[in-house]
């Protein structure tokens, strides 16, 4: 079909006019200004913060009060733990001193003895050899059966380990275990304040303690 001249050339202008309008929508869409982002909502005062943790211990109410030396450095206390100190020596030397208060008999005093001495990688000893080096300390707790114990486990430590002196008291539906265990000459130094500590402990106000089970 042949279309006159002038009405083709209407058509063209038409379809470029079209054309250019798509264009320019498409143009216009793609620049549109993005939403912009929304804030964040501030914490509302209800919401719980997140806890706090201290690198302190918290603090337990002693339940037994004793005398000793300034030079002790308490340390935190346990379930079991009733009194606990770090000594330090010359030469990165240290000992652990700790009372330590459990229900019944908890296993006798020879056993217990016997026991410090595997720690120390030492063999057991008799009831009769046991009499031959124990000495007697009296505190308000009865009678402490001390006994003083040297040797260094394999693969110990000399600064920290080496001897142990310890003692043991029954009474009241349970026992008290004094122990100071650490470098064998800084404990030697501290054997005697020790042994007046130990003479030193008593109950807290006179209460009854709760033994744990």
């Amino acid at each position: 079909m042949n279309f006159p001249r002038s009405l083709l050339c209407l058509l063209l202008v038409g379809g470029l006019f079209f054309g250019c309008k798509d264009k320019t929508a498409v143009r216009v869409y793609r620049v549109s200004k993005a939403e912009a982002p929304r804030e964040s909502a501030p914490m509302s005062p209800e919401m719980p913060a997140a806890p706090v943790e201290s690198g302190a211990p918290a603090a337990q109410p002693p339940q037994f009060t004793g005398t000793p030396p300034p030079h002790w450095e308490a340390q935190s206390l346990s379930a079991m733990r009733q009194a606990s100190y770090l000594v330090k020596g010359d030469g990165g030397a240290t000992a652990d001193i700790s009372l330590v208060a459990l229900s019944g008999p908890a296993g006798g005093v020879l056993d217990n003895i016997n026991r410090w001495l595997s720690q120390l990688g030492q063999p057991p000893i008799t009831g009769e050899q046991l009499a031959q080096i124990a000495r007697h300390v009296t505190s308000p707790l009865g009678d402490v059966t001390v006994v003083d114990l040297e040797g260094l486990p394999q693969g110990g430590d000399a600064a920290k380990d080496g001897r142990i002196v310890a003692g043991i008291v029954s009474g009241d539906g349970g026992s008290f275990f004094f122990k100071m265990r650490g470098n064998a000459a800084l404990a030697e130094s501290q054997k005697e304040a020790f042994l007046e500590w130990i003479g030193s402990v008593r109950r807290a106000g006179g209460e009854s303690f709760p033994f744990p089970r």
